[in-house]
């Protein structure tokens, strides 16, 4: 059995957004959790800042 762990689903919802929103994917993140903020769910729009942060990891990494 796998226990996939917070971090875990963050980096794979990352790549999966790299992946599906190419260049983009960061601003969308971005933008979803400011629509979240908006909206009053600060839980969402952590989780998802956390995601853009991955993102701009993977993004790092690439030009290494």
């Amino acid at each position: 059995m796998m226990w996939v762990t917070r971090h875990d689903a963050i980096e794979m919802y990352a790549r999966f957004c790299c992946a599906h929103y190419g260049t983009a994917a960061e601003e969308t993140v971005r933008a979803r959790a400011k629509d979240l903020e908006r909206r009053g769910d600060l839980e969402g729009q952590r989780v998802w800042n956390e995601v853009a942060e991955e993102i701009e990891k993977l993004k790092r990494a690439e030009l290494h």
